[in-house]
């Protein structure tokens, strides 16, 4: 697959400007945001859940005040704000929703877009490709950590939960699911494939990474899968393959070395398949989801249970419903239920399409799920059109993207940091390269000088 190459000269060192640094400060404490409240801080561990959000503060202030600020957003960003807060302001005054769960209901649907436009138009290239390399780097880690949680008991420092006496979820056969250093698996479910993403463009274009990590992150990813025995993350994992299959019907050379990955990935299965901990872990994975399978209804029930039936409950529930305004933003989520009723739950279900419909409503609700859907269809459909300018690396981040976008729990924070990450990597992908506009400046020029030289 011909793509533009990333140029790296030598060239001096500048300080990277606060925005950038802020924009690293939000990535990290993403991926070990969860360290934090199980292992570092854990009497803090509720407070930590909003340890992003200054920092989300912060972007948007700093994109403001330095003129960086998303012009081709404004308008999207306005109608969101005004629109959350004229319904907000609604329920406090004729609903029963407490101010305080307004308030964090508000930084879930607020920050988030905001946030990821101003990365994403602010990310240079080379700005893109630090990031991917350091998912590659962290991944090697991360992944250590999982399988030694895995081989560890339920009962492990290791395996603790993010709130005091909590473990981690259970897996099968005495393991639990391992979450690295995220607070649930969760993490890892959402981090694999922004990681699967960047290894397949790295394999695409050599001078993105150098190959030997590649290798080792792909070993990584593989011995990831049934150690965290996540059904989701296979599903996304083969959108990523899917999505690179697709970027090799756009022409010959894309073709062959789309083939070269993939038989470089099969290399990697076999290698990995090899160590009797992958095999175990198999093992444990094949047995939990034949039972989880079996008790939702095979593969198509668990899409109808988990997609499908969902939605149209919500939907049937908002016409039916006489209650125009929900029943309060925030007052959904698994922080808010523990605030009103002393034990974490979900009072609207797991489903974000019915948790958006319960809290904000019918009308409002359907129009916020549609300005997603819409959202991540026109991110998709520019990430095909890049795809024919031979730059896949848009595509292969859009299956990540979509999932968050559309079905991703905004009012989780994991899940919420990474729709933040994954819509402004895309969208960062899809900027043509800064190299390209200086050469057609200069062409522009040339064309100037030639013509005034003519006229003269």
């Amino acid at each position: 697959m011909r793509v533009a190459r990333w140029k790296i000269g030598a060239r001096k060192a500048t300080p990277m400007p606060f925005l950038k640094r802020l924009f690293w400060v939000y990535f990290l404490l993403l991926i070990f945001e969860g360290a934090l409240r199980k292992w570092i801080l854990p009497q803090l561990s509720a407070p930590l859940l909003l340890v992003r959000d200054p920092v989300a503060l912060l972007i948007i202030w700093e994109a403001y005040r330095t003129h960086k600020w998303p012009r081709q957003w404004s308008g999207v960003i306005g109608i969101l704000a005004v629109g959350m807060l004229a319904l907000c302001f609604v329920q406090l005054v004729v609903g029963e929703n407490p101010w305080f769960v307004a308030l964090y209901g508000l930084r879930s649907y607020l920050l988030p877009f905001p946030v990821a436009f101003v990365m994403g138009e602010n990310l240079s290239r080379e700005d893109l490709r630090k990031f991917g390399l350091c998912t590659l780097w962290l991944l090697l880690p991360l992944v250590a950590l999982e399988v030694a949680q895995y081989s560890s008991p339920p009962s492990s420092f290791l395996n603790a939960g993010s709130y005091a006496g909590m473990e981690q979820i259970s897996y099968a056969a005495g393991h639990v699911r391992a979450s690295a250093t995220f607070s649930f698996v969760t993490g890892p479910a959402l981090y694999m494939p922004l990681a699967a993403a960047f290894i397949f463009y790295g394999f695409v274009d050599d001078k993105f990474a150098s190959r030997w990590l590649l290798w080792a992150a792909s070993s990584a990813l593989i011995l990831a899968v049934p150690v965290t025995g996540s059904r989701g993350m296979i599903l996304s994992l083969s959108e990523v393959l899917a999505v690179v299959a697709i970027a090799a019907m756009f022409g010959v050379t894309q073709l062959v070395s789309s083939l070269k990955v993939i038989g470089t990935v099969l290399v990697m299965v076999l290698a990995v398949s090899q160590l009797p901990l992958f095999s175990e872990a198999t093992s444990t994975f094949m047995e939990r989801f034949t039972l989880a399978s079996a008790s939702e209804g095979g593969t198509t029930g668990t899409l109808n249970s988990r997609v499908g039936l969902p939605i149209l409950l919500a939907v049937e529930d908002s016409i039916s419903s006489t209650d125009l305004f929900g029943n309060g933003i925030g007052v959904g989520s698994n922080a808010s239920a523990k605030l009103l009723t002393g034990t974490p739950q979900f009072l609207a279900g797991e489903g974000e399409f019915a948790r958006i419909i319960f809290e904000f409503g019918g009308p409002f609700g359907i129009g916020f799920m549609l300005f997603r859907i819409l959202l991540a269809i026109m991110i998709s459909a520019k990430a095909f059109s890049r795809v024919r300018e031979h730059e896949p690396l848009a595509l292969f981040l859009v299956p990540l993207m979509f999932t968050c976008v559309i079905t991703g729990i905004l009012e989780q924070p994991t899940t919420q940091g990474f729709t933040v990450v994954s819509v402004a990597f895309t969208l960062a992908a899809l900027n043509r390269s800064p190299s390209l506009s200086r050469a057609a400046l200069s062409t522009n020029a040339n064309l100037v000088r030639a013509s005034s030289g003519s006229g003269a």
